[in-house]
């Protein structure tokens, strides 16, 4: 990673906390007006939480205004850094009161730890962007900076996307908040903020059961790995779950999901992330009786469906379950005033798609092949300490004299049980749910399990420091430390691994290869390209894709050797197949190709260089 994009990089996850903070005050604010108590309940580790889901607002709400303005919004390079310039003005004027932590010392302890084990990687060997998944949401994102009201993918005319587009209005705001970043940057700063978030989320999860296990639940959702140390010595990590050596510890998408706070960056751990904040705020609004909490709640509950439909799944199930804890004759009340308004937000990207539903004879599955769903064995045995250490605190909390905040997070805890279960039913009777599989996929549902489990990890910890400190003080300390340390081994031999796989370009880490980096011949051809250009790629689908991650552009013709029919994985039925009865006469007639390069057809390229060992062009057709 240079210099220069390390510093980018920065800069906007410094834009993320301080636009996301300010945001967060304006929502609070009222809330708190005449009760000192509740504004003492929401801390620095609440407030900071928030802060991650008002920036989110506010990309979800320029991202309304860029459809409403027919794409003027990140089409169009002031308007986003005006909005962010009059938010920081609102910020002083306000005299918004900005996060001092108590303890400096703890703080910077752990930075320097989490950042050593998921950042430094990052830092030594270049981006964390890398093929899959990847691409298509830089795709999409190129498409709503190139002035798309709503990104609609690769394919040409016959192109539907029902995928929600609110992680690509979170990468678009970021691009144009910073003026000279790009979209491999937004993914990177993203990253830095889902290292932050996670631990911070299962933090405040934990301080509504327990005001002192914050710091103890962050440790626990970070940095407590699973058992495969002891079955190898060397740097290890595994980037697909199907290559898996050690069951499911030191892999990515493990149900331990510290390992998922490696790059790359997802929607799912945003929509997590999310999911927290709703759930402080209705666990919060919900106990104390403030409806104005529950709304909020909704609000950031709408949100996570704009950013993971599954998500929103489980923060659904979250909310009936929790709304068991509140008392009869509210119920009904507080339903309404949570579930409103998540519908509301939700629906904002979710009409039209039940439109083209409609329209186009409904969907078809795009997923080749569902990711490895681990036997419960296997992935119970996978949180390692963590295990035992949850088991151990919701001992506790069940034990103790729960307050409504508390019972209403131990629902939320027996909703994601009962979500497991349904995950594992799904799988073994090989429930299609209409090509949705991944709503109810164990991939969905384990990092909610983790970062509840990680809470009540936090609990167990602050009850044993407690109990061994009344005695000897030092045993205490040495005790808990100790934990952490055994939780580290796994982390530390899988971050050495990979930070060996970036540096090798291996599993998919290959956005930071030269001819992929800034100068390269992608990065110049998609320059000259946009999504109203229609481009033929011969000789390289790897190619094709990347110049559609920088540039949005149309593919004139693809074949994934993975699928028979629906390359471009369109997710409407008769555009799917509007677009096989195109392939099948020969695909779409293109603006521009890249071949190549031969003697006879350099002198008419518009742009001329390597890839992945060949030489390619881009010209005109002459279409």
């Amino acid at each position: 990673m240079s210099l220069a994009s390390l510093a980018a990089a920065l800069a906007q996850f410094a834009l993320i906390l301080i636009l996301g903070w300010i945001a967060a005050d304006i929502l609070l604010r009222p809330v708190f007006a005449g009760s000192p108590e509740l504004r003492d309940r929401f801390g620095i580790p609440e407030r900071l939480l928030v802060a991650v889901c008002g920036f989110v607002l506010l990309s979800l709400a320029l991202m309304v205004c860029h459809i409403i303005s027919g794409g003027a919004v990140f089409g169009t390079a002031a308007v986003v850094p005006a909005a962010a310039l009059a938010i920081l003005i609102l910020g002083v004027v306000r005299k918004v009161a900005w996060p001092r932590p108590r303890s400096w010392a703890a703080l910077l302890a752990a930075t320097a730890v989490i950042g050593a084990l998921y950042l430094l990687p990052l830092v030594i060997s270049g981006t964390g962007a890398r093929t899959g998944d990847t691409p298509w949401h830089m795709g999409w994102t190129q498409q709503l900076l190139a002035g798309e009201p709503v990104p609609t993918g690769p394919a040409p005319e016959f192109g539907r996307n029902a995928y929600p587009w609110g992680w690509h209005a979170v990468n678009a705001t970021l691009v144009r908040a910073l003026p000279g970043s790009d979209v491999v940057v937004a993914h990177d700063a993203l990253q830095l903020t889902l290292v932050l978030a996670i631990p911070l989320a299962a933090a405040c999860l934990a301080r509504l059961l327990h005001r002192r296990a914050g710091w103890a639940a962050a440790a626990a959702a970070s940095l407590i790995g699973g058992w495969g140390w002891l079955s190898t010595l060397e740097p290890t990590f595994i980037a697909s779950p199907s290559a898996a050596l050690y069951g499911a510890d030191l892999v990515v998408a493990s149900p331990n999901s510290v390992y998922e706070l490696f790059a790359p960056a997802f929607p799912r751990e945003l929509g997590l992330v999310l999911l927290a904040g709703a759930g402080v705020f209705i666990a919060t609004g919900a106990g104390r009786s403030v409806t104005r909490l529950a709304v909020l709640g909704g609000l950031v509950l709408g949100s996570v469906g704009l950013v993971s439909v599954p998500m929103m799944f489980g923060g659904g199930v979250w909310t009936l379950f929790g709304l068991i804890a509140v008392e009869r004759g509210q119920r009904i009340r507080f339903a309404v005033l949570t579930l409103a308004p998540a519908a509301l937000v939700f629906s904002v990207w979710a009409t039209p798609v039940l439109v083209d539903y409609l329209r186009f004879d409904g969907f078809v599955d795009v997923t080749p092949q569902l990711g490895v769903e681990w036997p419960l064995p296997t992935a119970l045995g996978a949180w390692g300490l963590l295990l035992p250490l949850a088991f151990g605190g919701a001992i506790v909390t069940l034990r103790a004299r729960a307050g409504r905040e508390t019972r209403i997070v131990l629902w939320f805890s027996a909703g994601t049980i009962v979500m497991l279960a349904l995950a594992r039913a799904r799988a073994a009777l090989d429930w299609d749910l209409a090509g949705n599989a991944t709503v109810l996929h164990q991939g969905r549902v384990w990092p909610a399990a983790h970062l509840v489990g990680a809470a009540f990890a936090g609990i167990a910890l602050v009850w044993l420091f407690d109990r061994l400190d009344r005695r000897r003080p030092a045993l205490s300390i040495a005790v808990v430390t100790s934990v952490l340390l055994v939780g580290l081994l796994s982390l530390v031999i899988a971050s050495a691994g990979f930070e060996r796989v970036l540096a090798l370009h291996e599993d998919g880490f290959e956005f930071n290869k030269p001819d992929r980096g800034s100068g390269s011949f992608v990065q110049r051809a998609a320059a000259h390209l946009g999504p109203d250009d229609v481009v033929e790629v011969r000789g390289s689908n790897e190619l094709a894709f990347m110049l559609f991650s920088f540039s949005g552009m149309r593919m004139a013709a693809y074949d994934d050797p993975r699928l028979e029919t629906n390359d471009l994985r369109i997710r409407f039925a008769t555009r799917a197949a509007s677009w096989d009865a195109q392939m099948d006469e020969g695909g779409f007639e293109a603006d521009y190709e890249v071949v190549p390069s031969g003697v006879e057809t350099v002198a008419d390229a518009i742009e001329a260089g390597d890839f992945e060992g060949q030489t390619y062009i881009l010209r005109a057709t002459d279409n």
